[in-house]
């Protein structure tokens, strides 16, 4: 495990190329950004954007970001320009995005039990044990974090997640399909599938920023690591791993979100010990400036009980 450079790695390695987003424009003022490649046990190797803060010592607290299934960063811009000049950020894009880079030589684990690996992995190499570390992430980056904490010996001083799934409401009929469709005919079931999403499972109506972030989203992803990371999704379930959270845990929902239903959530914060929940109103909401400055908030708070205890 290692992190190497963005330039060795592509001579490297057959992968698609890195996201088309520019992590510049997420920075706030005096901010220095910096990517690179982060190589797991298992070769793949996952784009990190370092969000160095003005005048870090490395005493500053440092808060890995683990974003939401084939997202791009842009979505996250407002949240990212707010937290970044506090603390360093390292902003994880999992291994099924288009910008992580893949062996199709070998045999890849897609899972969320290989994702949430990752996370222990770039904890240990790239968070040093000395470091005071936060979780933030949403969506399915948030079900990682939440099933990693579950099982890790290693505990944030606090986890925001937004929006995060238990298990994944994904239809019977839709394994077999994708099973028969091949990456290359991609392009054919584009459209059915944006259409589902923004019929049965996104208030299209009061989400519009949501429906064409997804949108935009699946335009953009790998056809072959799309595939194979829905197909890992299959039985997943989060519920019984829930009461065994130490960490102390700040679950956000969005009360217009039908992909993440608020009373999933709810549930999902009683099960975790030392939880509770935050309703924002709508998927917007928790992608804007007013929810970094929240996950701000709580990581002050966070750190001001730390200092008096």
């Amino acid at each position: 495990m290692t992190a190497i450079r963005k330039q060795n790695v592509k001579k490297a390695l057959t992968g698609a190329p890195a996201s088309d987003d520019d992590a510049t424009a997420c920075a706030g003022p005096g901010v220095t950004v910096a990517e690179r490649f982060f190589k797991t046990s298992d070769c793949v190797h996952l784009r990190i954007i370092d969000f160095i803060p003005p005048e870090n010592d490395g005493g500053k607290p440092v808060l890995v970001f683990v974003a939401g299934w084939i997202s791009m960063i842009s979505a996250w811009r407002p949240v990212l320009s707010v937290l970044t000049p506090y603390m360093r950020i390292l902003y994880v894009e999992t291994r099924e995005k288009r910008s992580a880079l893949v062996d199709w030589t070998k045999s890849t684990d897609f899972s969320i039990s290989r994702m949430v690996f990752d996370l222990r992995e770039l904890l240990e190499e790239l968070v040093p044990p000395s470091s005071v570390f936060f979780l933030a992430g949403s969506s399915l980056g948030s079900t990682v974090i939440l099933d990693f904490l579950s099982g890790c010996r290693r505990q944030p001083e606090l986890a925001v997640v937004i929006a995060p799934n238990a298990e994944f409401g994904i239809p019977r009929w839709f394994y077999p399909l994708v099973r028969l469709i091949p990456p290359a005919a991609y392009s054919l079931v584009r459209a059915p599938i944006k259409h589902y999403l923004c019929t049965y499972r996104i208030d299209s109506l009061h989400e519009k920023e949501q429906a064409l972030k997804y949108q935009r989203s699946l335009d953009w992803a790998d056809p072959r690591r799309l595939k194979a990371s829905a197909l890992a999704m299959k039985g997943y379930s989060l519920w019984p791993k829930l009461g065994g959270i130490a960490a102390p845990v700040v679950i956000v929902a969005a009360r217009t979100d039908r992909l993440h239903g608020v009373r999933d959530i709810e549930r999902m914060a009683k099960l975790i010990p030392d939880a509770r929940m935050e309703i924002m109103e709508s998927n917007r909401e928790t992608h804007s400036e007013k929810a970094g400055r929240f996950i701000l908030d709580e990581i002050e708070k966070c750190l001001k009980t730390t200092e008096t205890s």
